[in-house]
């Protein structure tokens, strides 16, 4: 009779295992934001980059997309975005936490182009084991994207630049 309990509780057991196995293998999307000021952006991928690295085995995407319409902290009306503007916000964030975390063997990071949506977005995902890369969600496509000219600045997004202090 004690055994057959036992042969059931080793059962319920590992049930309870595989199922923990199985959803810390799925893609989870950590954080999503659009247009937010420097301070806070750095303050999201410091968390999303502690989140990486406390995973086992884990790869870090950040998707971005480019927009329709682009806003920041030094403009307060929405305007028209030059071309390689959304690849190069998402850059300066990569950079960053290179800069910042790469005395860890190496931060563990993909970056997605996703196309296109109203305003410009990122998307911060974790994805363990190195399973599949969590898909893009466009809105809108290339042809309904108008841009302005002009170049972009290396100074633009320089706030990215400097990595965060380190507790020593």
């Amino acid at each position: 009779m004690r055994r057959h309990y036992l042969a059931a509780l080793i059962l319920c057991l590992l049930n309870v295992m595989t199922s923990f196995a199985q959803a810390s293998d799925e893609a989870k999307k950590v954080d999503a934001f659009g247009n937010i000021c420097c301070a806070e952006v750095k303050a999201r991928l410091d968390d999303f980059a502690n989140r990486v690295l406390n995973e086992p085995m884990a790869r870090g995407y950040i998707i971005f997309y480019g927009g329709r319409r682009y806003a920041s902290c030094d403009y307060s009306l929405p305007r028209v975005p030059r071309r390689g503007e959304a690849q190069a916000r998402a850059q300066r964030m990569v950079s960053y936490l290179h800069d910042a975390y790469d005395a860890i063997d190496g931060f563990p990071l993909a970056l997605v182009d996703g196309g296109y949506r109203e305003e410009w977005a990122a998307e911060l995902w974790v994805v363990p084991n190195w399973n599949k890369p969590p898909k893009a969600t466009p809105t809108l496509e290339a042809k309904d994207v108008r841009y302005r000219r002009g170049k972009i600045s290396k100074s633009e997004y320089e706030c990215l630049k400097y990595a965060r202090r380190r507790a020593t």
